[in-house]
Parts: C-alpha cells; structure tokens; sequence
C-alpha cells in the first residue's frame, strides 16, 4: 500500500509539477459547478474529472489499474481527466457573462495566466540541434556506430531517448520512465537499486556488476567522466570502445554478432 501511494505521488508531481494546471483545473470545476445549469454538463465536466482523480488515488482501483496497465504507464491515467476541456469551458461560463470590453480584457488577462501555467515545449530541457541527417545528437550517432545491433543495454539517461531511433534492433534496460526513481533514496528492489547506482558519480562495480549481468545487460554505456570502485573484469565485464563523451563496457561473455535482446518488458 505504501508502494502504491509513493508512485501515485511521484507520478501526480512529475505530471502536474511547475504548472499551475491542476489548481486551475480545481477552480475550473468549482466554477462549472456553480454557474453551468444543464445537469448533463455538468455531470460530465464536474463529476468525470473528480471521478477520475478518486479512481488514481484510492489505493484499490490505483493497484489494480497498476496491474493492468503497469507501474510506468500508471500516470497516463492522468490523461483521462481532460483538462484540454474543462479549463476552456470554464474560462467561456467566465467570459459570457461579461460585457464586451471586459471580455476582451478578462481574455487576453486568462491567455497570459494559461501560458504562464507550464513551459515552453520547444526549450533547450527537451530539444537540442541536430547536427546530422538522422536528426539526432552526434554524441549518440557515435556511440550507436560503436554498438553491435540485436543487444541489449544499460546506458546513460542522455542517450535513453535516442538510442532506439538510430539503431530499434538494440532493447534498453531503462526508458525515461525511469527517471522517477531520481527520487528515490532507499528501496529494496534490485531494478531501482541498479538504476541508483549507475546515477552515483562514482559506481561501485561489487554492487552495478551482478545486476546488470541479472538483468541480461550485455552492453553497458556511461558518461565518460564516472569513475569506478573495483577492477571491470573481476566482474565480468572489460572495457569495449570509446567516444569523447561516453565509455562503453561490454560482458565477458558476450560473443560477436550474439543476439543478446531482451523482449520480456
């Protein structure tokens, strides 16, 4: 139950976070509440919403839409809530009552609150230049042409995004699904522990190692200013190829031209 409460809460902060959408959304319905008079409407713009936001905490329809969807995709439930709709029709209930020259104040005053809401989707946080004809970073076409196809990996969050675009053949241990567990601090399971300890600038081999060799990881990719506890190849691993930006380990085991992919996700 606890489990269920702390990523309910990490993914309501990861989708609502910096914004000022869900109080909007709040102030939304009260105020189609309180002046809409078709009950349909009503019913459908006030009680949905309020439905779905129950249904994503309570800890019993929370676990189960867990289950059937998975715990990475849970916060889509999110979704469901159609804020693209209940804001805009609470901001018209708003603006038809009121004159014309009010309305056109009252209308250009919501527009700068509704942009000041979030940020900017076309911001350095999510885009970068592309610097070659796949429309993708360089430092991720180098590393991609160092990589053998049919593997799978564990590499850097830079590259998480990217990596299936260049080369789908290669499957990945985490997506950026995974970057929820940047708020975690103590856990038991062996999929977060891995994830933590490849964050850590310095990365304890006795502990990465094991896992990742669990976990099927045949190629390992990190930034290239990490630094290790322990000797590679007292794990399994050895060093495989380099780029300016990222170092590229690879398992012991590991055969040229081996199919290594992992489907089971």
């Amino acid at each position: 139950m606890q489990d269920f409460f702390e990523i309910a809460r990490t993914d309501f902060a990861a989708a609502f976070a910096g914004a000022w959408l869900f109080p909007l959304l709040l102030v939304s319905i009260l105020w189609i509440f309180l002046k809409e008079k078709d009950k349909m409407k009503k019913l459908l713009l006030c009680g949905v919403p309020l439905l779905f936001l129950f249904v994503y905490w309570c800890p019993f329809t929370g676990i189960l839409f867990m289950k059937l969807l998975g715990q990475n995709v849970y916060w889509r439930l999110l979704w469901l809530i159609l804020l693209a709709v209940v804001i805009p029709y609470a901001v018209c209930i708003l603006l038809k009552g009121l004159s014309d020259i009010q309305r056109q104040v009252a209308f250009v005053v919501l527009m700068g609150v509704l942009a000041l809401a979030g940020k900017p989707v076309l911001s350095k946080e999510w885009f970068e230049p592309s610097t070659n004809v796949y429309k993708l970073p360089q430092n991720v076409i180098e590393v991609c042409e160092l990589l053998p196809s049919n593997i799978h990996a564990l590499v850097s969050n830079r590259l998480m995004p990217y990596i299936r675009q260049c080369d789908p053949t290669i499957t990945l241990e985490y997506g950026r699904n995974s970057l929820v567990y940047n708020g975690i601090t103590e856990t038991e399971k062996e999929e977060q522990i891995l994830y933590l300890e490849v964050q850590k600038s310095e990365i304890d081999l006795a502990v990465l190692a094991p896992l990742a060799k669990k976990q099927g990881c045949t190629f390992l990719v990190f930034s290239s200013n990490r630094t290790y506890i322990g000797n590679w190849k007292d794990y399994g691993y050895k060093e495989y190829a380099s780029t300016d930006e990222f170092c590229i380990f690879v398992d012991l085991d590991y055969k040229e031209g081996q199919d290594t992919r992992k489907w089971e996700e």
